[in-house]
């Protein structure tokens, strides 16, 4: 299976925006280290972790260029893709949790945890099971999903991290300090960029228009989750100006 020019930008600017998200994160994680704020590693963490919906594809992407076959079996890609996303999915409801001082902490992660274990059951069984029931591998770089009840599941664990994230981003908004209010804004950008790219490049067919415009909403996401969560001084500067 030869990698097409549409195959080649896929690839490309899926290590784009998983190389942006991962450096990212690990710029969050940093911030520990000055404010011993142990937050900062969950909320880093988080985002690496939130993106592997690209990685699967995107090591098969570098198996088939560099070794001129197929690159990862559909089965490793799933795998690669979606076993991380719960976990970092639970990393962030601990963190939104000290956030927001919610008294719900463990209801909120006992109804994570059944949601994930749900999923994972769905994964590993169709999997091992009959693995055209989830979905089918179209390129190296590309595969069509086929399960409804994966989607489903899918669709559960954005919306928490969606509503979540909104829900966050309102209570830093109505903290009375100028910073605290520029990060909530930025936040209210972020979560629903990186949802609404993740929910349309998955859902439409891959051109150099959709692929170029997706992944860009996708690395502005990236972009302004680090942002909102360190708010560099010279962001700080232009807004209070």
């Amino acid at each position: 299976m030869a990698l097409n020019s549409l195959d080649l930008l896929n690839g490309t600017l899926n290590w784009i925006f998983i190389s942006v998200s991962v450096i990212l994160g690990i710029l969050i994680i940093r911030k520990y280290f000055k404010n011993k704020n142990k937050d900062f590693i969950l909320v880093g963490l988080t985002w690496i972790l939130i993106t592997s919906g690209w990685w699967g594809t995107s090591v098969s992407f570098l198996i088939a260029l560099f070794l001129g076959n197929d690159g990862l079996s559909f089965e490793m890609i799933m795998l690669i893709n979606f076993v991380p996303l719960p976990i970092g999915l639970v990393l962030w409801l601990i963190a939104y949790s000290h956030f927001t001082r919610t008294g719900l902490k463990f209801v909120i992660l006992g109804g994570m945890g059944a949601v994930a274990f749900i999923f994972y059951y769905q994964l590993f069984y169709n999997l091992l099971t009959d693995p055209s029931k989830i979905g089918r591998k179209l390129s190296p770089v590309d595969t069509a999903g086929e399960s409804i009840e994966l989607s489903i599941y899918l669709l559960i664990l954005m919306l928490i991290f969606l509503i979540t994230g909104i829900h966050f981003a309102i209570k830093t908004l109505k903290i009375d300090t100028p910073e605290t209010k520029i990060r909530g804004k930025i936040l209210l950008l972020a979560f629903p960029l990186f949802i609404l790219g993740a929910m349309l490049d998955s859902l439409f067919y891959s051109t150099e228009f959709t692929l170029i415009l997706f992944r860009s909403i996708l690395i502005i996401s990236s972009i302004t989750f680090y942002t909102g969560f360190t708010l560099p001084s010279w962001i700080k500067k232009l807004f209070l100006k």
